[in-house]
Formats: structure tokens, C-alpha cells, sequence
């Protein structure tokens, strides 16, 4: 239960992160929706879970997605400043990596920002709802960037977040400008996209996934 103040209202700075499954739409023309439940569910199911895993709050699920928030547990289980960020970067790089080993080719793109919202109670499922640049910002990375691929925000990758991509990509990290839609003002954005030739570590030929990390770096095992 989040600690509120009397109008139920709390500013926190968190990480959120997007994802999103690339082929949706496609899949929805061409097969009937019991169809896509049964192949797309499943898929979003283990990418929740992983997410939570990692300390990832899911916020909202939508029919190809999820947003899930870094950094609201309690005051005693905060984590350090930083934490959070690299939490969600690691979770968004093996989102992609297992998504695109998924059976049904859906590859995820991931968007992960990070910044003070405001947390608010909410009616739906997950009891609370989020406001903030950082909000908007992770939405739109995630809209940009292409399949396989997690786009990092400025904040975030200053808060730890270009660290870890560098470190999991061996430097090979994307830069880029972009003027993200109904933003006035251009962003640096970090990428990394993860080679779909490669297999989960610890992978089987059933598709269940076996997560390796990397304890030394923080980053998964390539």
C-alpha cells in the first residue's frame, strides 16, 4: 500500500517503462480475437512477469502492452536513487530479448524514462495512476523505437540507464535526436537493440526462457 498524504495525492521520482509487441495490428486482421488472446496473452504474461521480477509495478495493460512503474514500494523498501532506473533498463533489455524469441515473432520495443510524478489513487486494478513528463516521454520512446529495441530518455540515461546499454551492447549504442510527438523541444535518446539470431540464455525448445544476468556488469548474459 503506497503511503499517501491527506488529499491521497505524493510526488515521487520513479522509472517508467513501456512496452509494446511489434505485428499486433497485423495479427488482430488476420485472425479472430479468441485466436489472438490464445497466442498474445501468454507472451504478455511472461513479459509482466519478468518485468515484476525486477521491481516493476504493472500500471495498465492495454491488447499488445503494458506501462509498469519503478520505485514505489514502500518508504522501507526504496532503493537507492539511481536503482530504479537501472531496474528498468534491465528489465526492458530482457523484454526484448525474450519477446523476440517468442514462438509467435512478436519482437517488443521498449520505452524507459524516468523523473518526479504524481501518484495518485486510481479506480483501476493496479490502484494507483501516474502523472508526469516522465510518463508522456517513455510512451513515446516506446511508439519510436523499432522492434527489439529499448529507447532510453534523457533523464534516465543520466540516472544510470546509458550505463547499463553501453555495458550490453559492448558500446554499440544508438544516439539519437528526436522530437517526440507534442513535444516542443528535440531529446537525446540512448538505444540498443537486441540481434534476434541470438538465442535466451538458457533457453529450450519449448520456448520457456531460464533469465541469465551478468553479476558483475548488471546487465543480462549475452
Amino acid at each position: 500500500m503506497l503511503t499517501r498524504d491527506r488529499t491521497g495525492l505524493e510526488r515521487r521520482h520513479v522509472a517508467v517503462l513501456f512496452v509494446d509487441l511489434s505485428g499486433f495490428t497485423a495479427l488482430v486482421e488476420s485472425a479472430p480475437p479468441e485466436t489472438v488472446y490464445e497466442r498474445v496473452a501468454p507472451v504478455l504474461d511472461e513479459l509482466a512477469l519478468l518485468v515484476t521480477e525486477y521491481g516493476g509495478m504493472i500500471q495498465q495493460v492495454l491488447g499488445d502492452g503494458f506501462m509498469a512503474v519503478f520505485g514505489l514500494g514502500p518508504a522501507s523498501a526504496r532503493t537507492a536513487a539511481g536503482e530504479e532506473v537501472e531496474h528498468a533498463v534491465q528489465a526492458g533489455l530482457m523484454v526484448v530479448r525474450v519477446g523476440g524469441n517468442a514462438p509467435l515473432s512478436l519482437p517488443a520495443h521498449v520505452g524507459v524514462e524516468c523523473g518526479e510524478v504524481l501518484v495518485s489513487p486510481s479506480w483501476q486494478s493496479a490502484t494507483f495512476g501516474v502523472w508526469g513528463r516522465a510518463v508522456t516521454v517513455a510512451s513515446r520512446l516506446c511508439d519510436l523505437a523499432g522492434p527489439n529495441t529499448v529507447y532510453v530518455g534523457p533523464q534516465a540515461a543520466r540516472c544510470g540507464g546509458e550505463r547499463i546499454l553501453d555495458t550490453w551492447a559492448d558500446g554499440s549504442t544508438t544516439i539519437l535526436h528526436a522530437r517526440l510527438k507534442g513535444m516542443a523541444q528535440e531529446i537525446v535518446v540512448h538505444g540498443a537493440t537486441w540481434p534476434r539470431s541470438r538465442s535466451v540464455s538458457g533457453g529450450d525448445a519449448t520456448g520457456s526462457s531460464h533469465y541469465a544476468w551478468d553479476s558483475d556488469t548488471g546487465v543480462p548474459a549475452r
